[in-house]
């Protein structure tokens, strides 16, 4: 079958059940076919046009999903897409399926105005289509026998619809200066991630003191990836009681600026090779890029919000 032969379009909701079984069989797991079931349910900037289909006459053989998402490059807010998932059936890989797929989802992105589409994927693979690293993986080292004791107790409870403005302004708090950071909302599953421990720190006397993001690890022990405070002496305290070994956050973040202290606590972020990005506007990057070089700036880094990077 030529190249030519193949029918590219955004998904229906009859195509459902056929993206999650290309996907499947693509990477021989439901993980990220539960993704793509998630962001299309839950997630609030879910585009059914950008959630592209690759069909060889009535056989669905390939699937790419782009997620429209806003997020902050040199101290402003951008529109960009995430992608990825991106699937074609065994029977039909190295074909140039994928290449398509890419290709139509970025001309979408272009027409639309968004500036740039950036991924975590495969080094060998995706420098082929015009994308290049240039952000990383942030991360808080914590030494947790030197954590002071918490001088307060606290409630955890779960959070709740009153709780999401003020969520919303602290994620863009802490992450006003860190490039490459996508933004949340305010819808209450953007928050309350499936497979996550989405927790309301109290104080005793009832004052939102931290919202924190965490994960089972198989020796029922917790891993935390986030925590958003608005208080620096209330943030320690809730860093003394959780005892997180690291944490997902940025140098220049509102955290790591106000609340860590070098005695028990180091950030850090690197450059990945499979953290990259291809500029739909042309230059979109180039300050950016710059200021990196320049050492004026620490590279990005993306708190991915979607569950299968939790």
């Amino acid at each position: 079958m030529k190249q030519a032969d193949i029918r590219l379009r955004g998904e229906t909701v009859a195509d459902q059940d056929a993206i999650e079984e290309v996907v499947c069989r693509a990477f021989e797991s439901m993980e990220e076919a539960y993704l793509i079931r998630y962001v299309r349910d839950l997630y609030p900037t879910f585009d059914r046009r950008y959630s592209i289909t690759a069909w060889d006459g009535e056989d669905l053989v390939g699937h790419a999903l782009f997620t429209p998402v806003n997020m902050r490059l040199m101290g402003s807010s951008v529109r960009a897409l995430l992608v990825g998932p991106v699937a074609v059936v065994p029977r039909r890989q190295r074909q140039g399926i994928g290449r398509r797929m890419i290709h139509y989802g970025h001309d979408l992105g272009r027409r639309d105005g968004f500036a740039l589409a950036f991924l975590q994927g495969i080094p060998a693979y995706y420098p082929r289509l015009g994308y290049y690293p240039c952000y990383g993986a942030a991360k808080a080292v914590i030494d947790v026998e030197k954590l002071p004791e918490p001088s307060r107790k606290f409630a955890r409870l779960p959070v709740h619809q009153a709780d999401l403005p003020w969520l919303s302004e602290r994620y863009l708090v802490e992450h006003a200066d860190v490039d490459f950071a996508v933004l949340r909302g305010t819808t209450l599953e953007e928050w309350t991630l499936p497979i996550a421990d989405a927790t309301m720190w109290w104080t005793e006397d009832g004052r939102r003191a931290a919202y924190t993001l965490s994960k089972a690890t198989g020796d029922w022990t917790r891993e935390y990836i986030l925590i958003l405070a608005d208080d620096p002496r209330l943030a320690r305290d809730v860093i003394a009681a959780a005892k997180p070994a690291s944490l997902e956050h940025h140098p220049s973040g509102w955290l790591a600026r106000n609340v860590l202290d070098r005695e028990w606590a180091h950030c850090e972020v690197a450059l990945r090779d499979s953290h990259m990005a291809y500029e739909l506007q042309d230059g979109a990057l180039k300050p950016y890029l710059d200021a990196v070089q320049a050492q004026k700036r620490s590279p990005g880094s993306c708190l991915n919000p979607l569950p299968f990077l939790l």
